[in-house]
């Protein structure tokens, strides 16, 4: 018999060569997805070409409409392409994630699933540093008809689109779509409401919001290092507020199990980039699709999903909104019950009442509203807390949302029906210590005074060493300066280094600040960094806390670096004496004060014997700098020298 797929090959051939994926297609996409996109293709051969795009110019995560052509099979079809955003997902996307978008569309009832859930074409494509793209097929199959919400959020407000083609969208619309979409999400998705196996602490409940964001490496940690009490001043407000940092760390409440959690299946990531509506002939709100599952959770919180998209909604278009209309929503969001919502743009406050009576519908003959109502508090602080840490986040808007996260944490703190809270309460502690893999011979490292010129870095530091077990690639010379851009980055997201602070580059890709901190990463993957010590009149110091401090900032920065990731690090830690006197004592005691036991001025070292999975020291970091701080004033105790 003839080989008729070898047959189909040879004719096609030709055309597989002139363009796998097409130039328009191509033009919206990184590098990284173009390069993916046509590995994959090639395999299989196939070509992609754009029908066109779902998001307007705003938005970082690319979603289109392609066209994919099959030459083994002879057959075309559309399918819908979703690129994650580098910085919303690349920590948080993974093969088990891709599985729950499967596991989202099983689980779902299939009347739902068939006709609100986007099933998922194929595999991954993988995208490198935890990104994979994904090639969906639309439920209803009615891909010409449909829009992102997106690209109905500016013709509602009247204002540019950004290129798209714009529908006609009332205010009524817009909110009728909202209210629609969470109706169903309860109502046929989940049905009646349910409460967890067990209650949640409140640190627990907020870090289904905020993930690890504030352990070292995350995109909270630096903001939560500058506000460590449990109360925060904020300005604009008059007086201090619970800190929803200090409450997400388990401050004033502890290991208490008090919230008890609605919980049900969620989509993890709900914003108007993962709304599809039918939109064509006219806007029918009961049409929606809802794409991009890979954060699914079949018990999330179920107040998550509506204060996200709400808080998304007012990241992006907060410029609607006046100085006088952004006081007023802070009082209507935290009490729409109580607030006066006169002043607010009226498609805002039907937005909100449609999501509210979804939700009020949904708990009907539940007797579950008080759950509800402290919840949706504890959302609004974690989804607040998150836009914080979000680089599309207008840097203008940022203490809005920080007035937020403290006003609804402040809010729930004295709720009726919760126990009162406990300023002594200690947050709850990790069971287990951080897993060391010991090393049969320490890793070779690089110290400070090797890395940078002579009287360059601070005489007296701290310095923090990753060293990559096992080894990795060394970046390609043309990226060499795109890595130089991406450590003073780091640096400065970490407050290594203030915003407006130059900073030097030396050799490889290292910088220091005037204060003589700095951050570097070598040829063999090597990313170090170190800070000053604090002095008194005999000398430096080094203060438990302080250095706990210091040292969950130099880690912080650290796992910021955008070099090559390998699956675990080892671990140096020194201490860089200039040949001056380092003593061990509290850092802002006067010298009368206290008397401290000094040592010499020999270098302190604490080799990378030790590895840690890539995973924990991201999730653990905290723990791990505490641990490391203990080692060092061990090692430094041990090796004094007594006057």
């Amino acid at each position: 018999m003839p080989d008729d797929a070898g047959a189909r090959d040879d004719k096609h051939g030709e055309a597989m060569e002139e363009g796998i994926v097409g130039d328009a297609l191509a033009a919206g996409l990184d590098a990284s997805a173009v390069e993916a996109l046509t590995e994959m293709a090639a395999l299989h051969k196939r070509d992609y070409k754009l029908d066109r795009w779902l998001v307007n110019g705003r938005s970082r995560a690319p979603v289109a409409i392609v066209l994919e052509t099959d030459h083994r099979m002879l057959s075309t079809r559309r399918l819908l392409l979703k690129v994650p955003a580098t910085d919303d997902t690349a920590d948080r996307l993974t093969a088990t994630e891709y599985a729950r978008h499967r596991d989202a569309y099983d689980e779902a009832p299939d009347d739902f699933a068939k006709a609100h859930l986007t099933q998922l074409e194929g595999g991954p494509i993988r995208l490198g540093k935890g990104r994979f793209m994904t090639l969906q097929e639309i439920a209803g199959d009615d891909i010409e008809s449909v829009e992102v919400l997106t690209a109905l959020l500016d013709p509602m407000l009247g204002t540019p689109g950004g290129g798209t083609t714009e529908i006609p969208c009332t205010p009524t619309d817009f909110a009728e779509i909202c209210g629609t979409v969470f109706s169903g999400v309860l109502q046929q998705w989940n049905g009646r409401p349910r409460t967890a196996q067990q209650a949640f602490t409140v640190a627990e409940f907020l870090g289904l919001h905020i993930q690890d964001q504030l352990e070292p490496g995350g995109r909270l940690h630096a903001l939560s290092e500058d506000h460590r009490t449990d109360r925060i001043e904020i300005a604009g407000e008059r007086r201090p507020l619970v800190n929803p940092f200090a409450l997400a760390r388990g401050a004033l409440f502890g290991g208490r199990r008090i919230v008890r959690g609605l919980v049900g299946r969620t989509h993890g990531d709900l914003h108007t980039d993962n709304v599809l509506v039918r939109a064509r002939p006219a806007i029918d709100a009961e049409k929606f699709h809802l794409i991009d599952l890979a954060l699914y959770e079949p018990d999330g919180p179920m107040t998550r999903d509506p204060a996200h998209l709400l808080l998304y909604i007012l990241a992006r278009r907060m410029d609607a909104l006046s100085a006088v209309q952004q006081e007023v929503l802070l009082e209507y969001l935290i009490a729409p019950d109580e607030g006066h919502p006169g002043r607010l743009p009226g498609w805002l406050v039907e937005v909100i009442t449609s999501m509210d009576r979804a939700f009020l519908g949904w708990l009907e003959r539940s007797g579950l509203q008080p759950e509800w109502r402290r919840e949706r508090l504890l959302s609004l602080a974690g989804c607040a807390m998150l836009f914080l840490g979000r680089k599309s986040t207008n840097k203008a808007d940022h203490p809005w949302f920080l007035r937020l996260a403290a006003r609804a944490a402040d809010r729930f703190v004295g709720m009726p029906g919760l126990p009162a809270p406990d300023p002594e309460s200690t947050p709850p502690v990790a069971v287990t210590p951080p897993s060391w893999r010991t090393l049969p011979e320490p890793l070779p490292v690089t110290w400070v005074r090797d890395l940078v010129r002579p009287r360059t870095a601070a005489r007296t530091a701290v310095e923090l060493h990753l060293i990559p077990h096992p080894p990795v690639e060394a970046p390609a010379v043309t990226r060499w300066e795109a890595l130089k851009e991406g450590v003073v980055a780091a640096g400065r997201e970490a407050r290594l280094f203030t915003e407006d602070e130059e900073v030097r580059r030396e050799d490889a890709a290292a910088v220091v600040g005037p204060s003589g901190a700095g951050l570097a990463v070598t040829r063999s993957g090597q990313r170090s960094a170190w800070t000053g010590l604090p002095h008194d009149d005999s000398g430096a110091i080094l203060d438990r806390d302080d250095l706990a401090i210091r040292l969950r900032r130099l880690l912080d920065a650290l796992l910021r670096v955008p070099a090559p990731a390998p699956e675990g690090f080892g671990v140096a830690l020194g201490v860089e004496t200039g040949g001056l006197v380092v003593s061990e004592g509290p850092a802002h005691a006067a010298p009368h004060e206290t008397v401290r036991s000094r040592s010499s001025a020999a270098p302190l070292r604490l080799p990378a014997d030790g590895v840690l999975a890539r995973h924990e020291l991201a999730r653990r970091g905290s723990a791990v700098a505490d641990e490391l701080v203990e080692r060092l004033l061990l090692t430094f105790r041990q090796g004094r020298v007594e006057r």
